[in-house]
């Protein structure tokens, strides 16, 4: 492992930049003004509402997250890394010897919770590198997210649903058939907004795991993020970032001219 920056500074900066949805720990502006791209073979773009670029970095990115103060949580898939950038491409931390890792997310704890596609396991790593807990048995999964309450969320996309574990690891709940999960959104009262890539569907589970509404948007959709009562999507195919509301009607359409594999919303 890599590191120019102790425990406790990126314990820090983990605090600071969190997101800012009821679950994370991010507690900046509630309104998405900026897009983070990720760009297979070309790097990270961060895009305003106009979908003009205001910064670039040439780098090997599947996903990435902002971590404020110019700091971004980079996933590197086939290098099997994840680790943390400033503005002027300087890496300040580093984990390697991952296995497909697709998706990295800051815990209010200053911990990294990493999914790795290839052996279908979500592990959550401490500052200094090391494995705290993980979570198995999954089939290609693409996201996972950390409630405040403990319990981790896993979009288990190969078998094609959306499982929760308690702190202590064990399996409270699971909602079946629903067409490759790959992004999630947890709102307060434990509902968890998700997107289905097969199917271009943007959908809804109630606390107990219940499927409450589940609506065609269509395109490649890998991003979800709530905003008061509209949500926002990716859709990577098109090139494109959409504001909807919940029945699904387009309120706001932001093109980017680039096909991606991944959005963080910036707030």
């Amino acid at each position: 492992m890599r590191g120019t920056i102790s425990g406790a500074a990126l314990l820090a900066l983990l605090l600071v930049g969190g997101r800012a949805d009821a679950d994370s720990t991010r507690t900046r502006k509630t309104r998405v003004d900026r897009f983070l791209v990720s760009v297979l073979r070309e790097g990270l773009y961060l895009f305003d509402l106009r979908g003009q670029v205001i910064w670039s970095h040439r780098c090997e990115a599947y996903d990435a997250a902002d971590l404020g103060q110019g700091q971004v949580l980079l996933t590197n898939r086939s290098a099997g890394s994840v680790s943390i950038i400033g503005r002027d491409g300087k890496t300040t931390w580093e984990k390697a010897g991952l296995q497909g890792p697709v998706n990295a997310e800051p815990l209010p704890s200053g911990n990294i919770l990493v999914v790795e596609n290839d052996p279908g396991r979500v592990v959550e790593l401490t500052p200094a590198g090391d494995v705290v807990r993980e979570f198995l048995g999954h089939r290609t999964p693409f996201d996972a997210r950390r409630r405040l309450n403990g319990n981790t969320v896993v979009a288990d996309s190969g078998n094609n649903r959306i499982v929760e574990y308690d702190p202590q690891g064990r399996k409270i709940r699971e909602t079946l058939n629903l067409k490759f999960p790959n992004s999630l959104y947890l709102s307060p009262g434990g509902r968890t907004l998700f997107t289905t890539y097969a199917s271009g569907t943007v959908g809804e589970l109630d606390a107990d795991g219940t499927l409450l509404w589940e609506k065609t948007i269509g395109g490649t959709l890998y991003s979800i993020e709530a905003e008061g009562d509209s949500i926002w999507v990716s859709d990577g195919a098109g090139g494109r970032v959409l504001r909807l509301s919940r029945d699904g009607t387009i309120l706001q359409e932001v093109k980017l001219g680039k096909t991606f594999v991944d959005v963080a919303w910036c707030r």
